[in-house]
């Protein structure tokens, strides 16, 4: 499920109808544009992975986990029963597990719930931003450059730091 769908955006901003397909479009170039710069995808999805276990612990390659649905060692194809989750290590309570082999199978990314504000805002400037670009486009046919405002480009910045 998407977080901020197209929807919600047209609620926010009160969208005219008559212009919902181009709305619709420049609202998801938009969202694959805050993806690309923050260098992961913000929808939740379901990952799996195969990692080995060091020092009891193993890192992810996604943030943002919502659900762990399931670990299996595959040493013994056998449930994991029992770790801890911070982030994107995982903390494997039993020492015999050292150098195993385990699946992950995991979901993450921002739900609804969970997107925070200050990104939700920054992809509402962005799309008005790219709206007023594609307006100016569609009236002159000058090319122009389109840059992102400081403001931001810290806030995305600032959620790719913490998956770095």
């Amino acid at each position: 499920m998407i977080p901020f769908p197209f929807e919600e955006l047209q609620k926010i901003l009160e969208l005219s109808a008559d212009e919902i397909d181009t709305d619709n479009l420049i609202f998801n170039a938009t969202l694959s544009y805050v993806e690309k710069n923050l260098g992961f995808n913000i929808e939740e999805k379901n990952y799996n992975e195969l990692q080995t276990i060091r020092d009891c612990k193993v890192y992810t390659e996604q943030d943002h986990i919502t659900e762990m649905v399931n670990i299996i060692d595959m040493n013994t194809k056998e449930r994991v029963p029992n770790c801890v989750i911070d982030g994107r290590t995982i903390y494997f309570i039993d020492p015999k597990l050292e150098g195993h082999v385990v699946f992950l199978n995991y979901n993450a990314g921002y739900t609804a719930d969970t997107l925070p504000t200050d990104l939700k805002e920054a992809i509402i400037k962005l799309y008005l931003l790219k709206k007023k670009e594609f307006i100016k486009q569609k009236n002159n046919d000058d090319e122009t450059s389109f840059e992102m405002p400081q403001n931001i480009q810290s806030v995305i910045y600032l959620y790719r730091r913490k998956t770095l």
